[in-house]
């Protein structure tokens, strides 16, 4: 019976088109969104660090390495995408990445991949009741740990050697685990150190190449050391945001301001809501604050009156206010708002984790994802030559198709760009793909920088309502297409197997965007020209408090560099710009000079900034 299963297998390898699916396979790299995340936050790395210790990963959204205050590496990927519910926002992720983001080289099927590794502890032989104290979770949103797979904890001797402490086998996805490990009268010294290590085993597929990705998750929050505790002390004194701001568009994360303002009243969600935790073992009271921001023109404008409420001890709450017209402006063609939403609390509790925002763009293309990536999608195995994929979009306005956008994973060693695709439309009917009005002349591979890459068609199509977009492959391969798992939009993605469309099964949303409007000149399939570059820099909002989005009027590439001085010119930034996002809680306030180079042109762009807080 097993020889006719296996026989069956080679056949389904073997034989074009037997009603292969779409398949979700684990990322190669770290998703290029939040490697991008600046800051101008400089921390030299301490002889020894002070108790209390305490890391709960609250700035997943400034950068993806670990606080160097507090730990001495930075393989870990520090984010808000892969945990299921986490303890607070933000969490340190154990994978098969090193500290670029790439997939572990040379190591064999099974091997210790990352390591947390922290500070030297300043203790004392005299310490009492002291404990570390940490959240555990498999898998989230990635790939589960096999049972060979662990998640280790270590402490360092004296004699600088490490022992293991603490262990657990790989498994299925599960809720946030406490864990609490006394240290014993040889652990409290000066210069004690503790660290994390997770081992990765990888599998083997002789028809897929690169397949070896971003497998045997393990997550980690609420990373606590600290005297005076005792065997039950697992409760953290903490209000915490437990997800993010989701987009008031139904069905979108962004559409163009034109064809918003058509649909506004069909297409706003009524409500914008939050889910928080009470980390404490006692009670809390708490005020829910939401607020929009028009990002252009710096106004801020309070949404409903959402007061106050009593949040008993381990409780999580889930709350929706009311979001009446949040997106007031004077804008005519393009708009960005900022939602935001906080807690206040009262002096005793944790202050970090009580703010969220998410960045509602109106500009010229559609989107149903969130910009990042949490797994990789395609045809897998060597038949998927002449198979289709088509996602679904409307146009409210009727107006022109100009280019189509797809974001492509960094793979390892870029297998996937000996592979080829052409970009296709279809009318819509009766909900599902119908006749085919565009195919692209080019053939394209996938460029793989862990961006958008956007494909003008070479004619515009003029739509007037439903449409769908997509590819065509020319070769077989797996073109590994990011894939947002945060967002489930599978309803609108089908593929074309054996001449039928069929629905997608695969929980989650394609990241292809349509562009619609004004045609598309410059894009990021094609070079930057040697000569001028003729775009324009905003930077706002200006005066800033803690971050300002820097924008210029093309896709930005990784061909600029930033740099930001006060006026007397001492530098206090100078970094590879590939996002807007640009954080400044380091700065003092007052005025500096932002400058903008591109490497290739040495063409310069500046900005005058004003920091009042």
């Amino acid at each position: 019976m097993k020889k006719l299963c296996l026989f069956g297998m080679l056949i389904g390898y073997w034989l074009p088109m037997m009603g292969q699916a779409p398949v979700v396979l684990p990322l190669n790299h770290r998703p290029v969104t939040e490697q991008k995340r600046i800051s101008t936050k400089s921390v030299s790395q301490p002889d020894t660090i002070d108790l209390p210790f305490i890391d709960d990963f609250y700035y997943y959204d400034k950068t993806p390495f670990p606080e160097p205050a507090l730990w001495t590496d930075r393989y870990v990927y520090i984010n808000n995408h892969f945990p299921d519910q986490p303890r607070s926002n933000g969490v340190a992720t154990f994978d098969a990445l090193d500290a670029d983001g790439q997939v572990y080289q040379g190591k064999g099927d099974s091997f210790n991949a990352d390591t947390l590794t922290s500070c030297p502890i300043h203790l004392q032989p005299w310490m009492t009741g002291v404990y570390l104290s940490f959240y555990y979770q498999p898998q989230g949103n990635g790939d589960a740990p096999e049972e060979n797979d662990q998640l280790i904890l270590q402490f360092k001797s004296t004699n600088q050697t490490w022992r293991n402490v603490w262990t657990v086998a790989g498994t299925q996805s599960h809720p946030f685990k406490p864990v609490l490990i006394p240290l014993d009268e040889n652990d409290l010294y000066n210069g004690f150190q503790f660290r994390f290590v997770n081992t990765v085993s990888f599998g083997s597929d002789p028809f897929n190449e690169g397949k070896k990705g971003n497998v045997d998750l393990w997550h980690l929050d609420y990373v606590r050391l600290d005297k005076n505790r005792h065997e039950n002390d697992t409760a953290v004194v903490d209000v915490a945001m437990i997800a993010p701001l989701r987009s008031l568009i139904k069905g979108y994360t962004s559409i163009p301001w034109n064809q918003f303002m058509k649909v506004y009243a069909s297409r706003l969600e009524p409500q914008i809501g939050i889910t928080y935790r009470n980390n404490d073992n006692t009670g809390y009271l708490i005020r829910r604050v939401f607020e929009v921001t028009d990002m252009y023109h710096s106004q801020t404008t309070p949404v409903g009156s959402a007061g106050s409420e009593n949040i008993l001890g381990g409780k999580i709450i889930t709350y929706k206010e009311e979001a009446l017209n949040p997106f007031a402006t004077p804008a005519t063609d393009s708009a960005l708002f900022e939602l935001k939403a906080y807690l206040e609390t009262d002096e005793r509790d944790r202050k970090e984790n009580d703010t969220v925002r998410f960045y509602q763009e109106f500009k010229n293309y559609f989107s149903r994802d969130d910009g990042t990536p949490e797994s990789g999608y395609g045809y897998e195995g060597i038949n998927a030559q002449g198979f289709s994929i088509a996602c679904h979009y409307e146009m409210f306005v009727p107006d022109t198709l100009q280019a189509v956008a797809i974001y492509f994973n960094p793979v390892l060693n870029n297998i996937t760009r000996k592979y080829v695709f052409q970009i296709a439309v279809w009318k819509d009917e009766d909900g599902h793909p119908g006749e085919q009005i565009y195919l692209s002349n080019e053939e394209y591979s996938p460029v793989t920088t862990g961006q958008y890459t956007i494909f003008p068609l070479s004619t515009p199509l003029y739509i007037a309502k439903n449409y769908w977009i997509g590819w065509t492959q020319v070769t077989s391969g797996f073109l590994n297409v990011g894939f947002d798992l945060s967002n489930n939009d599978h309803s609108n993605l089908m593929y074309n197997s054996a001449g039928n469309w069929l629905p997608d099964n695969n929980r989650g949303t394609l990241m292809i965007r349509p562009y619609a409007g004004k045609p598309v000149h410059l894009t990021t399939a094609a070079p930057v020209p040697a000569e001028k570059i003729n775009a324009e820099l905003k930077v706002f909002p200006n005066p800033a408090t803690h971050y300002i989005y820097v924008e210029l009027s093309q896709p930005i590439d990784d061909g600029y560099e930033l740099e930001i001085f006060d006026v007397t010119g001492q530098l206090y930034c100078k970094t590879p710009l590939t996002d807007n996002y640009i954080e400044l809680s380091s700065l003092k306030q007052g005025v500096y000079i932002l400058r903008l180079t591109h490497r290739k042109t040495q063409q310069q762009w500046k900005q005058r900034v004003v920091i009042r807080r």
